[in-house]
């Protein structure tokens, strides 16, 4: 009933605010849009552009985001700031880097995002991020079977892999010590198999454990200094 009667008196605007507080996010962005057409009255352009760039950036629409970012007015001491969202989540790393030169939250975010690490603990040294190397992974397991994946998190993957490759080359030793060719030249052939498959099967394990960690400390960086709110 409010939203019809918002309707029918015409309050855009009104009626766009609505539909965001409901979670109606594609509806608000379509009204934010017509407000941005229809309305001659620079204010509510101006706050129609915004609130057009920041919901598309929450809806992963970026260049769109972007579009209407870029339309903000020049009068908003925050453009330059705003500027820089849709560039990053875009992948204009260096773009959205000039945009937030002299604001050490946001450009630590950026090189935490891009996987610049080194430079976002030059700009906060207590930061903590929880990696691991791939290689000592694929070392691990060249030495002994599953142990890259058991150093990667992932335990119950390890023992199997141990389990398997120990079961076939087992096989493989004792159809060589029993004279048995066939067998040998098959079991032989599944221990490399999945002796190789385990070696870079850690290494990938390991990678993603890296992924998995820097997103939760991206996130965790956000939440903590409320990035968000140098958008407002």
């Amino acid at each position: 009933m409010i939203a019809l009667l918002l309707l029918i008196f015409g309050q855009s605007i009104e009626f766009a605010r609505h539909l965001e507080e409901e979670g109606d996010l594609f509806r608000a962005i379509y009204e934010y849009k017509r407000v941005y057409f229809e309305t001659k009255d620079s204010t509510l352009r101006d706050s129609a552009a915004n609130k057009t760039a920041y919901l598309s950036i929450k809806l992963g629409s970026f260049n769109d985001a972007l579009l209407y970012a870029e339309r903000i007015s020049e009068k908003d001491p925050l453009k330059r700031i705003k500027l820089g969202f849709p560039n990053l989540y875009l992948g204009n790393y260096k773009i959205a880097e000039n945009y937030w030169q002299g604001n050490d939250t946001l450009l630590t975010w950026l090189y935490l995002k891009s996987g610049q690490l080194d430079r976002a603990k030059l700009l906060f040294p207590n930061l903590s991020v929880n990696r691991k190397s791939p290689f000592l992974g694929g070392f691990l397991s060249a030495v002994v079977p599953g142990a890259g994946k058991i150093y990667a998190g992932r335990t119950f993957d390890g023992i199997v892999s141990l389990i398997v490759n120990a079961s076939t080359g087992y096989s493989a030793y004792r159809a060589c010590r029993n004279g048995r060719d066939l067998e040998f030249y098959l079991y032989s052939s599944l221990f490399l198999i999945f002796y190789l498959g385990d070696v870079y099967g850690s290494y990938v394990a390991v990678n993603e454990y890296n992924r998995v960690s820097l997103e939760k400390t991206v996130k965790d960086f956000e939440i903590r200094f409320n990035v968000w709110k140098y958008w407002f």
